[in-house]
Order: structure tokens, then sequence, then C-alpha cells
């Protein structure tokens, strides 16, 4: 019997401990690492060769989607599973271009982690029933952007970004928590147009949004 080896990257140790437990189900399953960020992720994959990463996307310093994006590169063979409580489009749809194969939400039950590892070990994508519904809207309704919807909150927390503040204090300066925050610049990322916040703030600039 084939063992998978897995590698997870959570920035939670209680909530690794959680998903170590559940895998120690399946004999089959081998966790040959932990990492709590990006950064302990690309350093474990070099060591331990891992079939499938299961990682969140928000942890501290580099994201789990910034290190799969380089760890694509490096190992293309590599699979991954996104493992998070990020449910909105815009997360969705960044993780499948870093180049995720799957794409499961937290609360998952473990007959369905169970199936998610062996559909994306044996070549195939999971995804949560969440998740699929969301990409199946997105294909029927493809969302389309113009620079004159960016809303009044958004516009609040690109000045902020641009005054060079973190998501943390711009979370406590508006009230909000830091995962709305993200998702308000992923959302002006998407409706500029743009790939990063630099990019995101010269043309904000150069539109008049910023002054």
């Amino acid at each position: 019997m084939t063992k998978i080896k897995l590698l997870l990257a959570d920035d939670h140790p209680l909530i690794r401990a959680g998903f170590k437990s559940l895998l120690a189900k399946n004999e089959r399953f081998e966790i040959v690492g932990e990492a709590e960020n990006g950064n302990e992720l690309m350093t474990l994959v070099a060591e331990t060769s891992p079939n499938i990463i299961l990682t969140d996307i928000s942890m501290p310093g580099m994201s789990g989607l910034e290190a799969l994006q380089k760890l694509k590169k490096s190992f293309p063979d590599i699979r991954c599973i996104i493992l998070t409580m990020h449910e909105e489009r815009e997360y969705i749809m960044n993780a499948l271009k870093a180049g995720a194969e799957g794409y499961l939400l937290k609360n998952i039950e473990w007959p369905d982690l169970e199936k998610a590892i062996v559909t994306v070990f044996n070549g195939g994508k999971y995804f949560s029933p969440v998740v699929a519904n969301i990409l199946a809207d997105s294909v029927a309704r493809p969302e389309t952007y113009d620079v004159g919807e960016i809303t009044p909150r958004e516009k609040e927390v690109l000045e902020r970004v641009a005054q060079g503040n973190s998501t943390k204090q711009i979370a406590d300066m508006l009230g909000i928590s830091i995962r709305t925050v993200e998702s308000h610049r992923i959302n002006m990322l998407k409706k500029m147009k743009v790939n990063n916040t630099a990019e995101l703030i010269r043309k904000a600039i150069d539109m008049k949004i910023l002054t």
C-alpha cells in the first residue's frame, strides 16, 4: 500500500493537532511535517518531499497562496489542498490561479477530507460543496468589474494601505476584521486589473482615486 505523504501548514497549533488526529485514522496517510507559515512550508517541502500540501491561506509572513505559487515553480508535481475558513469567491479563484488542486473549508467532515486527499493524490480535484457551488456560479455568471465600482469602504481601506498601514492596523482603525480588510484588498486588485498592492496604489493615484 502506497503511503500518501502529507505536509500540514496552519498558524494555529490546536487546528494542526485536530487535523493530525483526524488524518491518523487512515493508515495510508503519513504526516511528514508541520509548518506555521509560508516560509516554513517552503523549507519543509524541500526537506520532506510530500505528495500533498494541506495549507491554510492566511498565515503570518508569507501566506499559503504566496508559498504555493513559488513551490509550483520549483516542485511542479507537488499537489495542494487549501484548508481554510475563507469561502469568498476571490480567495477561491486566487487559490486556483496559484495552482491548488483542492479547496476545503475547515468545517469539513472526516469522510470528505479523506476522499479529498485520495482524489487529489490520484490526479483529480476536490472542492467542498459550498466552494463547488461558488465555482459553478462563477462559470454561469462571470463577474466583470469597472473601476467606478470601487466602494466608499474599499476607498477607505485603500487610503490606509497607501499610508503604509498593516492589515491589522487597518482593521483596528475601521473596526472591521482582518479577513474583511483582506477581502476588500483582493476585490480592488481585481476591479483595477492589477497584480499587486504597489500597482494598485499607482493606478489609484493616476486615476485620481487617491490624491
